[in-house]
């Protein structure tokens, strides 16, 4: 018995260790227009394999895919630009393994940590 709920705590540490994202990456967003954001890499170092999905947020929690960026490398300060599809726009960045999660509405862009989204200041 106490074999069995020392594996499912390891288990449960493991699988809460996986899931975190990384508070390292980081993205800075500007609106161009209606149609578009500005995505720039904030960090102090090239990211590599990197991948962006945007997704357009929806009434009750729903969201919609509207745009994916894939780069071998992304220098710091570069930036590109990807469609602002809705009032509220998610942003999910994986780079090296990496994953940082994050939303953009009304000139504001949040880091989002599970259901919850802090406002993150320049």
């Amino acid at each position: 018995m106490r074999f069995q709920l020392r594996i499912a705590l390891v288990a449960l540490v493991a699988s809460g260790l996986i899931a975190c994202d990384s508070m390292e990456l980081t993205i800075e967003v500007n609106q161009i227009g209606e149609e578009w954001l500005e995505v720039v890499n904030s960090n102090d170092r090239a990211l590599k394999d990197v991948r962006l999905v945007v997704e357009a947020f929806e009434s009750e929690g729903a969201t919609t895919p509207c745009g994916e960026e894939n780069l071998p490398r992304w220098e710091p300060g570069a930036a590109f630009r990807v469609p602002a599809c809705a009032e509220k726009v998610r942003l999910t960045l994986t780079a090296g393994g990496e994953t940082a999660r994050f939303s953009y509405s009304n000139g504001q862009l949040y880091r989002r940590l599970g259901r919850k989204e802090v406002p993150i200041t320049r």
